[in-house]
C-alpha cells in the first residue's frame, strides 16, 4: 500500500516537472501573463514585461484595463470579454493594447482559462506574440493605398474630361489638375501626346494637298506605264516563242552530233579490232615461216641420211662383190638399199625445193600483212582524230543547247515577270485612283480637328507653293509623255 502511494507521488511529481518544462519552453518564445477571474494581474514573464515596458512590481495587482484604451475598456464588449473567460471559453485574436507611456502595441494572443480541481475556471493565462511592427507596416501601406486611390481619382476625373474633349476633335484639351507622384508623369505624358498629335495633324493638313496632287499624277503615270508594260510583255512573249524554236533546232543538232560521235566511236573500235586481227595474222605468218625453216632443216638432215645410206650401200656392194658367190644375196640387198636411198634423196630435194618456195611466199605474205597492219593503224589514227573532232562538236552542240535552254528559261521567266508586272501596274493604277479618293476623304476627316491654330483648308492648298516632290513628278511626267529616247531612258532609271 505504501509502495503504491509512493509511485503515485513520483508520477505526480514527474507530471509537474513535465508541465513546468513545457511552460518554460513557451515562456522562452512567447509573452505570458496570468490574471485572476476578475482581471487582476497575478504574474508575467520577462517577454511580456519587455513588450509592455513595465516591471513586474508596476503591474502586479493592477487590472487588465491598464493595457486598454479607456474608451474600449468602458465598452460593453470588454465586460462581455471577461464574462466569456469566466465561463471557461477560450479566446484568440489580434489585440491592440497600450504599453507604458501610451505606446501602441499589437499582440497575436490567446486567453486561456485554467480549470481547478473542481472543474471550474480558477485563473486566466494569456499567451502572446508581439506583431506590432507588422501591423504598423500594414497600416502604413493601407494609408498609402488610400492616398494613392484619392490621387488616382483626381487624375482619372481630369483625364476623362480631357479625353471627352479629345474625342470631340479638340486637340487643345490638356490636363492642368494638380497631381502628385507617378501621376505627374501620366499628366505630362498625356499633355505631350496631345501636343504631338496636334502638331502632327497640323502638318498633315499642309501635306494632304500635296498628297492629293501627287496621287493624281501617279494615277496618270501608272496608266501610261500599264500600256507600255503590256506592249513590252507582248514583245517578250514573241521573243520567247522564237527562242523555243531555236532551242528545239539546236537540240536536234546536238542529238545528231551525239549519234555521229557514237558512230565514230564504233568505227574506231572496229578499226582497233581489225588492227588486232592483223597483228595476230602477222604473228601466225611468222610462226609458219619459222616452221618452214625448221622443216627445211629436217629435210636437210634426211638428205644427209640418204647420202650416207647410199654411200654405205655402195660400200656394201663392193664388199659383196669381193665375197663372190657368198655375198650375192647381200649385194642384192645393198643394191635395193642404194636405190631406196637415191629415191629418198631425190624426194628430199623436191621437198626442200617446195619448202623454199613456200618460205618465199610466206615471207611475201608477211610483208603484205605488215603493210596491211600499218594501213589499218593509220586508219585507226584517222578514225580516232575523227572521233575526237566529232566528240568536240557534240560537246559544243550540247553546251549550245544547254545555254539556249537557260536563255529560254530566263526569257520565259522574264515573260512571266513582265506579265506579273503588267498585272501589278494595273493594280497600282487602281490603287492610285483609290488613293486619290481616300485622300479626299482623309482631308474631310482631318478638317474637323481643332488645333488652336489658323490652318488653310485642304481645298485651298492647291494653289500654294510648289510641293517638295515637284522634281520627281516632272520625271514621271516626262516618262509618261514619251520624250526623247535619251531623256526617257534617264527618267526611267530615275523612276
Amino acid at each position: 500500500m505504501f509502495s503504491k502511494r509512493r509511485d503515485a507521488q513520483v508520477q505526480a511529481q514527474n507530471r509537474l516537472a513535465d508541465l513546468d518544462g513545457k511552460m518554460a519552453a513557451i515562456g522562452r518564445s512567447q509573452a505570458v501573463i496570468e490574471f485572476d477571474l476578475d482581471g487582476v494581474i497575478v504574474d508575467a514573464n520577462p517577454n511580456l514585461l519587455t513588450t509592455m515596458g513595465y516591471t513586474l512590481e508596476e503591474i502586479r495587482g493592477a487590472h487588465h484595463r491598464l493595457f486598454m484604451d479607456p474608451v474600449e475598456a468602458a465598452s460593453p464588449d470588454y465586460a462581455a470579454f471577461w464574462r466569456d473567460l469566466n465561463a471557461g471559453r477560450f479566446l484568440a485574436a489580434k489585440f491592440r493594447r497600450l504599453a507604458k507611456g501610451g505606446r501602441e502595441v499589437w499582440l497575436q494572443a490567446s486567453y486561456n482559462p485554467v480549470f481547478g480541481a473542481d472543474g471550474r475556471p480558477a485563473k486566466v493565462v494569456k499567451l502572446a506574440i508581439d506583431i506590432t511592427a507588422h501591423e504598423q507596416e500594414a497600416a502604413r501601406r493601407e494609408a498609402l493605398r488610400i492616398e494613392a486611390e484619392q490621387a488616382q481619382t483626381v487624375l482619372v476625373e481630369a483625364l476623362a474630361g480631357a479625353l471627352g474633349r479629345l474625342s470631340a476633335g479638340d486637340l487643345t484639351a490638356r490636363i492642368d489638375a494638380a497631381v502628385q507622384g507617378d501621376h505627374v508623369r501620366v499628366r505630362d505624358d498625356y499633355n505631350a501626346a496631345v501636343e504631338s498629335l496636334r502638331q502632327t495633324l497640323g502638318q498633315a493638313l499642309g501635306a494632304i494637298a500635296a498628297l492629293r496632287g501627287g496621287a493624281g499624277e501617279i494615277s496618270s503615270a501608272s496608266d501610261d506605264l500599264s500600256r507600255r508594260t503590256e506592249q513590252q510583255a507582248a514583245s517578250l512573249e514573241e521573243t520567247a516563242a522564237a527562242l523555243d524554236q531555236i532551242t528545239a533546232t539546236v537540240k536536234r543538232s546536238a542529238d545528231g552530233a551525239r549519234q555521229a560521235s557514237t558512230a565514230a566511236a564504233g568505227a574506231r573500235t572496229e578499226a582497233d579490232r581489225s588492227a588486232e586481227v592483223v597483228r595476230q595474222a602477222v604473228a601466225a605468218m611468222d610462226g609458219i615461216k619459222r616452221s618452214s625453216a625448221q622443216i627445211g632443216d629436217i629435210i636437210g638432215v634426211i638428205d644427209e641420211i640418204a647420202f650416207q645410206t647410199n654411200l654405205l650401200a655402195l660400200n656394201a656392194g663392193v664388199e659383196a662383190a669381193r665375197a663372190g658367190e657368198a655375198g650375192r644375196g647381200f649385194a642384192v640387198v645393198a643394191s635395193e638399199v642404194r636405190a631406196l636411198a637415191q629415191r629418198s634423196a631425190e624426194a628430199a630435194k623436191e621437198i626442200k625445193t617446195l619448202i623454199t618456195t613456200s618460205g618465199q611466199e610466206v615471207a611475201q605474205g608477211v610483208r603484205l600483212v605488215n603493210e596491211t597492219g600499218a594501213a589499218l593503224a593509220a586508219i585507226a589514227v584517222k578514225v580516232a582524230e575523227m572521233d575526237a573532232l566529232v566528240s568536240e562538236i557534240a560537246a559544243s552542240a550540247q553546251e549550245q543547247a544547254t545555254g539556249l535552254g537557260q536563255v529560254n528559261s530566263a526569257v520565259n521567266q522574264m515573260d512571266q515577270v513582265t506579265q506579273q508586272n503588267a498585272a501589278m501596274v494595273e493594280q497600282t493604277t487602281a490603287a492610285a485612283l483609290s488613293l486619290k479618293t481616300e485622300t479626299d476623304q482623309l482631308a474631310r476627316l482631318v478638317e474637323r480637328f481643332e488645333t488652336g491654330e489658323v490652318q488653310p483648308r485642304v481645298h485651298d492648298l492647291s494653289a500654294s507653293a510648289p510641293i517638295p516632290l515637284a522634281r520627281e513628278r516632272a520625271r514621271i511626267r516626262a516618262f509618261a509623255g514619251g520624250g526623247a529616247a535619251t531623256a526617257a531612258s534617264q527618267d526611267w532609271e530615275a523612276f
